[in-house]
């Protein structure tokens, strides 16, 4: 099924303001009425293929607001954002057009608040978890995380209202020190044992695959990674522990 470029690109303008998005409204258009980009499901079988360009174009937005907010955007941040598309599926002319709107955004500076309000209205509560990991993702592609990025990861968290706990548990996975395994499982390490098990149990409830199967196999992949995650700091934590 083809997009319908012309309409499509006429709708985008508003995340870019101004000139630019003019711009990018006809350069979106013309690439629609070449190609048929590959939707991510969302929300099920009624999902209109708009509303996935929506959901794409706001997440790229988001990615490289966070890329660019130490003052300069790196090849590894790039490859980072691009890698993740390339896990949804996007090959050929549909990830050519996702390096174009990289290289687009790249260039002007967005209203975080707008394009993240426009985000949550498109994206279930599942995938605004996964945009949290993919946003840690390239923030630390670097190695570190700069202070600008800390403070625009947590406008984010709140934009797209991310529960604290659930904000504290994804960014245990990127943390280096030796409580790591703890804050996976949002727990410290005076917690008692039954408490491990039971902050493990709810969690594991939380993010097991098949509860956003639903959503397609790129979702379900990221779950399943969340989940590997947690069952290993809980391994950890047993061992350390011993029970």
């Amino acid at each position: 099924m083809k997009w319908k470029g012309k309409a499509i690109g006429a709708g985008l303008g508003f995340l870019f303001g101004g000139p630019f998005g003019a711009i990018l409204g006809t350069m979106t258009g013309d690439f629609f009425d070449k190609t048929t980009l590959k939707r991510i499901p969302i929300g099920g079988p009624s999902s209109n293929q708009e509303r996935s360009l929506s959901f794409i174009t706001h997440l790229v937005g988001i990615l490289m607001s966070i890329a660019k907010a130490d003052g300069r955007v790196s090849t590894q941040e790039v490859n980072v954002i691009e890698r993740a598309f390339v896990s949804f599926g996007f090959k050929g002319e549909d990830l050519s057009f996702i390096r174009n709107l990289i290289n687009q955004t790249s260039r002007v500076d967005l209203d975080l608040r707008a394009v993240c309000y426009e985000f949550k209205q498109y994206s279930s509560y599942e995938e605004r978890l996964s945009l949290l990991r993919i946003v840690y993702l390239v923030a630390f592609a670097d190695k570190e995380l700069h202070p600008n990025e800390e403070r625009m990861i947590n406008d984010i968290i709140g934009f797209v209202e991310i529960n604290t706990d659930d904000a504290f548990e994804i960014r245990g996975e990127f943390c280096s020190d030796s409580d790591k395994h703890y804050q996976i499982l949002n727990i410290t390490r005076n917690s008692s044992v039954e408490d491990v098990k039971k902050s493990y149990r709810l969690l594991s409830k939380k993010y097991h695959p098949d509860r956003v199967s639903h959503l397609g196999d790129e979702f379900a992949k990221l779950a399943s990674e969340k989940f590997q995650i947690i069952n290993k700091a809980y391994e950890e934590i047993k061992k350390e522990k011993r029970f």
